[in-house]
């Protein structure tokens, strides 16, 4: 397929403005179905970066049930694991088929690439020099680190489900009311619009709206069941060594939690989530080591604090150009890979290594937090 210049995003919802003719406007949902027809018969992968979240695997499923409207074979992959109990319940429930990749030769056999929540291609797997994003769809802020033939980023709403749910109304696969499948589609893209607005608290307009359009077409005993958000053991364990360890520096707190298994990584997230909510504290950030790096999170509740912009300061970028963190309103995250470090036997020095490195950093936006002597 012959490469085409990205589309240029409105920041109206509904309208995208082409390249070289501003006076001309049509829906973004006709752009990716123009953009994604052109790919039609041949196998595209929609990669979730990251851990997958509700946000991501809604998103991956509306993506999904697009293609195969537009006769485009697709397959949802991920390389970090389903962390969060929730989300491998609803994995579990709704029957989600997920395709867990580790080498890059398992993307040989795909022509195309789609990312979902997410403007950045997954920084643990190298991608064959013939995959190039063809699609990107995400809220997240922060200019994307990739470009493709058709974009709609827009970081003033609350969820990517919210932006595919908007694609599904104008058409481009329409929801049936009668069928267990979009059913299944639409519960997936509501509980991501919940999960990605903190239960409606930070949704906008697009989002209620979104909802309101799901919401009649959504399984309620089948979101029931996996909407009810669990905390896992590490959880707790997280969150008793966040409180052991924690540092507050005016309306700023800091804490490590040490070792989390990769299967448990949001356990540091559920840390900073509970600490955030303290009456004095207005923005935390929580790490550990995760599978031979450093993982934190970051929560906030100041209007002044921009997550992306706090963790790229601290934390900078890889030799590639690629932010070591990332994030949205309110929230952000950031990993940081240890090298050969990980292997050494000394786990307690490596942890007080790795303390003074994540203190030291944060020193540079921080400054009432004096970096380690």
């Amino acid at each position: 397929m012959a490469k085409s210049a990205p589309r240029v995003v409105s920041s109206t919802p509904e309208l995208t403005a082409l390249r070289g003719d501003e006076s001309k406007t049509v829906r973004k949902s006709d752009l990716l179905r123009e953009t994604l027809s052109a790919a039609k018969g041949e196998p595209l992968v929609i990669l979730i970066s990251g851990h997958p979240d509700p946000d991501a695997i809604g998103s991956a499923l509306a993506h999904k049930l697009i293609c195969q409207e537009l006769g485009v074979p697709a397959t949802i992959a991920h390389v970090l694991p389903v962390s969060r109990p929730e989300n491998r319940a609803l994995v579990k429930l709704l029957d989600v088929d997920l395709v867990q990749l580790s080498e890059t030769e398992e993307l040989e056999q795909f022509r195309h690439l789609s990312l979902v929540d997410t403007s950045s291609t997954e920084p643990s797997l190298e991608l064959p020099e013939h995959l190039k994003p063809l699609t990107i769809v995400d809220h997240h802020r922060g200019a994307p680190l990739v470009e493709a033939p058709f974009m709609d980023i827009r970081p003033t709403i609350g969820a990517t489900c919210t932006i595919y749910a908007e694609y599904l109304q104008d058409g481009i696969a329409p929801l049936r009311a009668e069928s267990k499948e979009d059913a299944r589609i639409a519960t997936a893209l509501l509980f991501g619009i919940e999960t990605d607005t903190d239960d409606f608290s930070a949704a906008t307009q697009q989002d209620f709206l979104a909802a309101a359009f799901l919401k009649p077409l959504c399984d309620v005993a089948l979101s029931d069941r996996f909407g009810h958000r669990t905390v896992a053991a590490e959880a707790m364990d997280a969150i008793g060594r966040a409180l052991v360890d924690m540092e507050v520096v005016r309306d700023f707190a800091l804490a490590g939690v040490g070792r989390v298994s990769p299967r448990n990584r949001d356990a540091i997230a559920s840390a900073a989530d509970f600490i955030v909510r303290r009456e004095d504290i207005d923005t935390v950030v929580v790490y550990g080591l995760v599978d031979g790096r450093i993982d934190g999170s970051l929560r906030t509740k100041s209007a002044s604090v921009d997550p992306a912009q706090f963790l790229r300061t601290a934390f900078g970028e890889a030799d590639n150009g690629r932010p070591y963190g990332g994030g949205r309103a309110e929230k952000g995250g950031f990993q940081v890979p240890i090298g050969m470090l990980a292997d050494t036997d000394d786990t307690e020095g490596l942890w007080r290594v790795v303390q003074r490195v994540v203190r030291k950093r944060l020193a540079r936006v921080i400054q009432e937090l004096d970096p380690p002597t």
